[in-house]
């Protein structure tokens, strides 16, 4: 289930909020976490957890890896088939520094 802005922009702006407030939440406890725990506490796996708080109800790719092609702005971001892979190798630089 989700609502598109155009759609009902009021509504919307109602669940961004919310999904926003619910990110803020959840990285908060990330962080906390991982002060505690340590580097090898942020994973894939707690990124999906703040993207899908990040896009609830607003986007029905929340919690994985984009698969199709897209744009931003004029930045053009890496081939979707080869984002898995790239993320995989960011959480490794990440772990070995």
């Amino acid at each position: 289930m989700s609502v598109r802005e155009k759609d009902d922009p009021a509504l919307y702006t109602k669940i961004q909020e919310q999904n926003l407030l619910r990110q803020y939440d959840l990285l908060s406890n990330c962080v906390e976490i991982g002060l505690k725990k340590g580097i090898e506490a942020f994973d894939k796996y707690t990124l999906w957890a703040l993207n899908y708080a990040a896009v609830s109800n607003i986007c029905q790719l929340g919690g994985r890896y984009r698969e199709g092609p897209i744009r931003v702005g004029n930045h053009v971001p890496p081939h979707f088939k080869d984002v898995p892979r790239l993320m995989d190798a960011f959480f490794s630089v990440i772990h070995e520094n």
